[in-house]
């Protein structure tokens, strides 16, 4: 059985939350990206988030959770950016809001 976007989500925070070290964690919610293996996840400092201040950038993959076994992981931005299984809805519960 594989786990929802909500577990999914949490998952994330337990496990990158605790550990920020990076300015304010922030994981950007308003969306939902996924393909029928993952769901990726915009996590980062929200002063880059949300103010767009660039030093605070760090150079990484994105943040995935597996959905048959919700192990986390990392993928290359571009390999998600260009793949064309990849799916973008609004989150119709987000936990971030403008």
């Amino acid at each position: 059985m594989g786990v929802t976007y909500e577990q999914a989500r949490q998952n994330i925070r337990d496990v990158l939350q605790p550990e920020w070290r990076w300015g304010t964690f922030c994981l950007d919610d308003r969306t939902i990206v996924e393909n029928d293996e993952v769901f990726v996840f915009n996590v980062g400092a929200r002063e880059l988030l949300v103010d767009r201040d660039l030093s605070y950038a760090v150079a990484s993959g994105v943040s995935v959770v597996y959905k048959d076994d919700g192990r986390l992981g990392a993928l290359p931005s571009t390999m998600v950016a260009t793949d064309p299984t990849v799916r973008i809805r609004p989150n119709p519960s987000p936990t971030m809001h403008d």
